[in-house]
């Protein structure tokens, strides 16, 4: 697997371009919803890196069918922007961090979970 495959919000692929990886803008989950099954149908190899806001929004199914490709492995890249209005900076750095290493890690003057 020596290919990475990111789909990401439109105002995002230049970036990618120019760092040399092969990106597609999706405005919408259904797009990037529409893009990931013609990957999967065509039988695409690499890693899929998907903009996590756009995952969110996938079908279960295709979801579940994208869990199941060993061909197609997905991570969510993390959007910039809370999924959710509560979720804090700290908490997704948190979050980040712990799903990485597998400790959870609070900061000074925020209570614990």
């Amino acid at each position: 697997m020596s290919r990475l495959l990111v789909l990401t919000s439109p105002s995002l692929v230049h970036g990618f371009y120019l760092a040399g990886i092969e990106a597609v803008g999706a405005a919408s989950a259904a797009e990037a919803q529409q893009v990931t099954l013609t990957w999967l149908d065509a039988g695409e190899t690499g890693l899929l890196a998907i903009d996590e806001v756009l995952l969110a929004g996938f079908d279960p199914t295709v979801r579940q069918r994208l869990e199941a490709a060993t061909q197609l492995p997905h991570l969510a890249l993390p959007s910039g922007e809370a999924a959710e209005a509560e979720v804090s900076a700290r908490k997704h750095i948190a979050d980040l961090i712990r799903r990485a290493v597998g400790f959870h890690l609070t900061f000074r003057g925020e209570p614990e979970p």
